[in-house]
Order: C-alpha cells, then sequence, then structure tokens
C-alpha cells in the first residue's frame, strides 16, 4: 500500500530560468530543516471498508502504529524533520464529532513530534485507496467539487497547524510547516491556478504557517522551475519542493504499475554497456509470464536500458544546478528548496552485495548533491510495506548500518 505512484513525468529537461531578481531573503521565517524522512505508514493509505465508507476511525488498524520508539529512534539516527503523509480522503469524507477525532489524531500526532525534538511538515497525501479521492478527482480544476474540498480542508488545517505553532512558538527558526499538495498528476501550466487557489485557502487560515508548494507534473524539477511565483511574491513564509527518483530504471525496477517493473538487475552507477541489465531484465519477464500489452510494456523499459547506459553521478548532478539556479534567480534562501522525496524500491537484486553497494551509493549521491547546495531533504519513507521502506525490516525502529552511512547519519 506505500508503493509509490509513477514519478516519471518530468524527467527530461528543466524549462528556461527568468531574469535574476533582487538578494535572497533571510529565511528566518521558514523552518531550518535539513535532514528529514517521510512517515506514511502512520496517518497515510487509510483503512477503506468493502462498501468504500471509511468508518469512524480509518487509522485504528495496528499498521497505523506510530510510537515513541519509532519517533525516539528517527531522532537518535540524526533526522531533524519528519515529512508527515496524511491521507486526504478521511478528512473530505468524514463530518462531525468523527471529523473532529481525525483533527484531533492530527494535532496529537504532530505535538509528540515536536515533543520528540523533531520538526514536521504535514503533508496532504491523497492515495488511490478510496476511487472517490484519487489523486486525479481532486485535482481535476479549479472549479470541480472535490478540489473546492480540498481547498476547504487546507484553510481549515492551516488554522489548526498555526494554533499548534503559535503554541509552540520561542526563539529561532520555526518548526512546522504545511505541504499543500503532495505529488499533483497534472501538468504544471494546470496546476498553476489550483496552486494559486491553493495557497491563497491556507493564508485564509493562516497569515503566519510556513507552506510547502510544489509545481505539479508529480512535483518534477522541471515544474518547480516553471512555477509563477509572482502570486506569491512578498511572502516569505513559503518553501518550495521538488522530487527526484532519476534514474527510475534504477530506483524504480520491480515496481508494479510502472514502467520499470519488468526490470531486474539494474545497477547504479550504469555499466558503458547495457548488455548484461538487459540479460537480466529477459529473465524476469520471462518469470513473469508477461503476455499482450504486459509484454509489449515490458519491451519498452527493456529499450531504455541502451539510454540509460553509463548513467553516473554527473548525471544526477546536472539537476540539482539547474534548481539551484533557479532558487538563485528567485532570490530564495538555499534551505527554502526541498528536496522532498527520493528513495530507492528493494528488489532481490538488493539483496545482493551489488545491488546493496548500488543502492548505498544512490542513496549517498543524492543526500551529498542535496547537501552540496544547501537543500533540505527528505528521504521515502521510513517503515511501511511496498518496497521503499528505510526503517531495518521495514518496521524498526532503527535503521541498518548501510542506510545511516548512505544518508550521512549515526
Amino acid at each position: 500500500m506505500t508503493s509509490r505512484r509513477s514519478v516519471l513525468a518530468g524527467l527530461a529537461g528543466l524549462a528556461t530560468l527568468g531574469p535574476v531578481r533582487a538578494a535572497s531573503r533571510s529565511g528566518r521565517d521558514i523552518p531550518l530543516f535539513r535532514r528529514g524522512i517521510g512517515v506514511s505508514h502512520a496517518m497515510g493509505w487509510a483503512e477503506v471498508r468493502s462498501d468504500g465508507s471509511y468508518g469512524d476511525a480509518p487509522f485504528a488498524a495496528p499498521r497505523f502504529r506510530f510510537d515513541a520508539a519509532q519517533r525516539q529512534a528517527i531522532r537518535t539516527a540524526g533526522f531533524d524533520f519528519v515529512r508527515l503523509a496524511v491521507d486526504v480522503g478521511p478528512f473530505l469524507d468524514l463530518q462531525g464529532t468523527a471529523r473532529d477525532r481525525l483533527d484531533d489524531l492530527l494535532i496529537g500526532t504532530v505535538r509528540t513530534l515536536l515533543d520528540a525534538d523533531l520538526g514536521v511538515i504535514v503533508d496532504l497525501h491523497p492515495s488511490a485507496m478510496n476511487p472517490v479521492y484519487r489523486p486525479a478527482a481532486l485535482t481535476a480544476g479549479i472549479d470541480a467539487p472535490a478540489f473546492r474540498a480540498v481547498l476547504a480542508l487546507q484553510q481549515r488545517l492551516a488554522g489548526l497547524l498555526e494554533a499548534l505553532a503559535e503554541s509552540r512558538a520561542g526563539p529561532g527558526f520555526p518548526r512546522l510547516a504545511f505541504e499543500l499538495m503532495n505529488e499533483p498528476e497534472v501538468p504544471q501550466a494546470a496546476w498553476q491556478p489550483m496552486l494559486e487557489a491553493s495557497y491563497r485557502a491556507a493564508r485564509k487560515g493562516s497569515a503566519r504557517l510556513p507552506l510547502v508548494l510544489g509545481g505539479g507534473s508529480m512535483n518534477s524539477a522541471s515544474a518547480l522551475t516553471a512555477i509563477d511565483t509572482r502570486p506569491f511574491a512578498g511572502d516569505a513564509r513559503l518553501l518550495y519542493t521538488y522530487h527526484d527518483y532519476a534514474p527510475w530504471q534504477f530506483t524504480h525496477q520491480g515496481v508494479r504499475g510502472s514502467p520499470a517493473h519488468a526490470l531486474d538487475a539494474i545497477p547504479y552507477p550504469a555499466p558503458p554497456s547495457s548488455d548484461a541489465m538487459v540479460a537480466a531484465t529477459r529473465q524476469r519477464i520471462a518469470s513473469l509470464g508477461l503476455d499482450g500489452a504486459a509484454l509489449d510494456e515490458a519491451d519498452k523499459a527493456k529499450r531504455t536500458l541502451a539510454r540509460y547506459a553509463g548513467f553516473e553521478r554527473s548525471s544526477l548532478e546536472t539537476r540539482f544546478h539547474q534548481v539551484n539556479a533557479w532558487r538563485l534567480a528567485e532570490g530564495l534562501p538555499a534551505h527554502a528548496v526541498l528536496l522532498g522525496e527520493f528513495g530507492v524500491h528493494r528488489t532481490a537484486y538488493m539483496d545482493t552485495p551489488e545491488g546493496a553497494a548500488a543502492r548505498e551509493r544512490w542513496l549517498r549521491d543524492m543526500r551529498e548533491l542535496a547537501e552540496a547546495q544547501s537543500f533540505a531533504w527528505a528521504a521515502w519513507t521510513y517503515a511501511g510495506i511496498g518496497g521503499f521502506a528505510l526503517a531495518e525490516g521495514e518496521t524498526g525502529p532503527g535503521f541498518d548500518a548501510a542506510t545511516l552511512r548512505a544518508l550521512g547519519l549515526r
């Protein structure tokens, strides 16, 4: 249930940058996040009954357990903030006292994280668990009823989170921010008016709460750099986010529903020749027993390996430089940019010495490249099934040594 949706949109070139603006803002009004981790198992992918309803307690099953030992393990490892994924569906569906209990659960969860000395980004994170509230339905257009309901939710939660933030205010940087929408599936141009509407809704709820904005197209880097930031001019309480899973042939190999499902034993860095990768993938395709359209998709994925051959750290670095150039042109402090997700899907190959080394090296390269630009980063994800969990055994509470090394942690 925590397998990611496809993150392949926008992995091509970035938009042309605009003129350089005035000197950077100081950034004192936004959190000084550095090293974070997504938490998707606590309030993501809500429980849906067979009749399509959520019930009064959609996050009560044992799989949603997020206890003090887990929170402390995250902090002890050296993470300084959590990006808390919150399934939007139940908050839109439930009413009355049931919705009030959801609000209380969210605020209580955030409070326990702050008590554990962890900053928090509350991330509105639609899931496909309930067809009525799938991501595409929630971003169908500025006048779509589902999106109008999202605006009301953004306004309400912004007010609740500001009240919590004000009650915990102290010297130094803020510790709490609100991400308005995870990975909108629509192109940047279509998302822009909805982003502006979301921003206005959140600001109706709170004039002071730091907000996190993404550019659409699954929060691709190219969408980030194409955002028209003029509607947000003068607001110093904003962070801008993008996600990066390049190269998808490596990070998403074996992920069901992605173009890389049939790929196998894809290394990083990629060798100069794709022969070995193609051979391993051919064996996986045979084991999957694919036919028809599925086999056609597998063949297309296999053919992408020729373009992936020779991929290395410098291939990743280009995007970081382009995002940083956009950041400078916008006059933003470096910590106003958040690499909100990056991660590797675990397969049987990742349990081999070669695969484990490749996973560790990719995570380290992404982390080091983000830190070289002084961007905040949040690795995906702490716990849960689906193959992206970073916690040892997918449940933790701690982490294996290779993951800690890769992320520069204790």
